[in-house]
């Protein structure tokens, strides 16, 4: 009797216990990101943001253009600009902000010039910080990562560029 109840028990315990990987879904159903692709993150339909609403205007937008940065450049704001860049700009657009990034090469296009003898030259800060903000052609967006500060730190650190 005692066996019939141990084996009863073991085909039990069997039967539950191979049922615990369907419990917990996540690992199984984990969604997969290309990369340079940023994961959808919805908030729920009836919640409201814990830092308000920030509306940055779209790059090559007028009101893009028309924005001046609200942040005192000093050299602490710059050495705190150049950490950020290097961070978060470097990998692609390379020290000097050149577009020869250790990762640059990779990439069709590849990363615009934005030292001060290229495209950053000619677009007002602005624009440089809405594409920031936004990401534009295989530039990710980097708003969820920065806030608006530390992005308005690097885009000072990038008219310093030489």
């Amino acid at each position: 009797m005692r066996k019939v109840v141990c084996a009863l028990a073991a085909i039990l315990a069997a039967a539950v216990l191979s049922g615990c990987e369907k419990l917990d879904r996540n690992m199984y159903d984990n969604p997969a990101f290309r990369p340079q692709e940023e994961p959808v993150r919805l908030a729920p339909a009836s919640s409201v943001p814990t830092k308000g609403v920030e509306h940055v205007p779209l790059p090559g937008s007028p009101a893009a253009a028309s924005m001046k940065n609200p942040e005192k450049i000093s050299d602490f704001t710059l050495l705190t600009g150049k950490e950020l860049f290097h961070i978060y700009c470097t990998p692609c657009h390379g020290a000097s902000g050149k577009g020869d990034g250790p990762v640059a090469k990779k990439f069709v296009p590849t990363p615009a010039d934005i030292s001060a003898t290229g495209h950053a030259a000619h677009h007002p800060e602005g624009d440089l910080y809405a594409v920031v903000t936004h990401g534009k052609d295989g530039m990710p967006s980097f708003r969820s990562d920065l806030v608006s500060r530390e992005r308005w730190l690097i885009v000072a650190y990038v008219r310093t560029l030489r």
